[in-house]
């Protein structure tokens, strides 16, 4: 069985481990005021999602208002022809013309962030045989889709927040409950054992001297 050098009652092992209980507890502090960050972060995404929802159940309603109404005016049948002729393939980047994905550190969480102001993007039908209704469908869907991505990178953020609170709580679970009570009990100990050594030293001094004279 594997025993612990740092347990021998001697001056090195009380400084060594004194020195590992003091790294423990700035660990531990560290810890502490990340999670405090990263959960007041979450508090504030939280927020913002609840506006992002809402905002993206309007404009969900209203896309589909708008695009029944182009599909009364000129029927399903044109207006699924001409959505086959004027998209493009599909782009593997579902944020393809609202601005690059990039990321923000928050206490070395990368969160990711994306710019919700659409690049201009004409549109990719021709005017003729076409009505004002499908126009506002259009622009509609494009709104929408734009709170979609919003909505996916709130998700994506606060995911990547509960996880990296999870960890941290952990770690700091770890250090709170185990590390560094294990080091103040064995600098305890040792000190304990140092002070005996000394007065049993002392004491075998004090009776030489007395044996001596």
């Amino acid at each position: 069985m594997h025993m612990d050098t740092l347990n021998f009652p001697t001056k090195r092992n009380l400084f060594l481990t004194k020195q590992r209980l003091a790294l423990a507890r700035k660990g531990y502090d560290l810890l502490d005021k990340k999670l405090h960050v990263l959960m007041n972060e979450l508090r504030v995404i939280q927020i913002q999602a609840n506006g992002v929802w809402e905002e993206l159940k309007e404009a969900l309603d209203n896309a589909h208002k708008r695009l029944h109404g182009a599909h009364m005016e000129m029927g399903i049948k044109k207006i699924s022809q001409i959505a086959k002729c004027s998209n493009s393939p599909v782009s593997d980047d579902f944020t393809d013309g609202y601005g690059e994905m990039c990321f923000r550190s928050i206490m070395g969480v990368e969160l990711p962030q994306v710019n919700r102001e659409e690049a201009f993007s004409p549109i990719k039908y021709t005017l003729h045989n076409t009505t004002a209704s499908l126009d506002e469908a259009t622009l509609a869907w494009k709104e929408a889709r734009k709170l979609i991505i919003s909505w996916a990178v709130i998700e994506n953020t606060m995911y990547r927040l509960r996880l990296h609170i999870r960890k941290t709580q952990k770690r700091a679970n770890a250090l709170g409950n185990i590390t560094i009570p294990k080091y103040e009990a064995r600098v305890k100990y040792i000190g304990e054992r140092l002070e005996e050594r000394e007065r049993d030293e002392l004491a075998r001094m004090k009776l030489a001297k007395k044996q001596r004279t």
